[in-house]
């Protein structure tokens, strides 16, 4: 049987340090479906305004102001879970939303309570698994967000594995 990624460690320092593509997508969703903690889908334009100037043109966006996303609908599908709380807004870090070969290293996305979804936002049933964020079936890719969850028996496992490399680094 195969293992689904549920999530990946990592360093904020590194991500905010990276001199990588970054993009921004700002999209509304109705409350309750933040309360219920549901996944949606996104169809991500083809164009996402430049995080690192906010449209304004920089070296990071080759002074376009933009980055591209893939040209197929279906590559620039992705699902991700919502957190139960959107008060005051929330802002969800994709890294290489579009899969490892793609020329966005990141995508902000910028959640916010309304009372409809943006176009190109829907909610979806929740996948079988905790994964916080992940591409849809459609688009192939893999998608890591920052603070993703991990099951109990994933996260024990992980410190029995330290505890024991510890442990033989100091002769216990």
């Amino acid at each position: 049987m195969g293992r689904a990624e549920l999530g990946q460690l990592i360093d904020r320092e590194d991500l905010d340090a990276s001199d990588g593509a970054r993009g921004r997508l700002s999209i509304a969703v109705p409350a309750a479906w933040a309360r219920g903690g549901a996944d949606i889908e996104i169809a991500v334009p083809p164009r996402v305004t430049c995080a690192r100037c906010d449209g304004g043109g920089c070296d990071g966006c080759a002074r376009s102001g933009a980055h591209r996303a893939p040209a197929e609908v279906a590559a620039r599908t992705l699902r991700l879970r919502l957190p139960p709380d959107l008060t005051g807004g929330v802002t969800l870090r994709l890294v290489r939303p579009f899969g490892e070969h793609a020329p966005l290293d990141q995508l902000l996305v910028d959640v916010r309570a309304e009372s409809a979804a943006s176009p190109g936002v829907r909610c979806v049933a929740p996948p079988p698994s905790d994964a916080l964020a992940r591409p849809s079936s459609a688009s192939g890719g893999r998608v890591r967000a920052l603070g993703a969850k991990l099951s109990t028996p994933a996260v024990l496992a992980t410190l029995a594995a330290i505890a024991a490399v510890v442990g033989l680094l100091f002769g216990r």
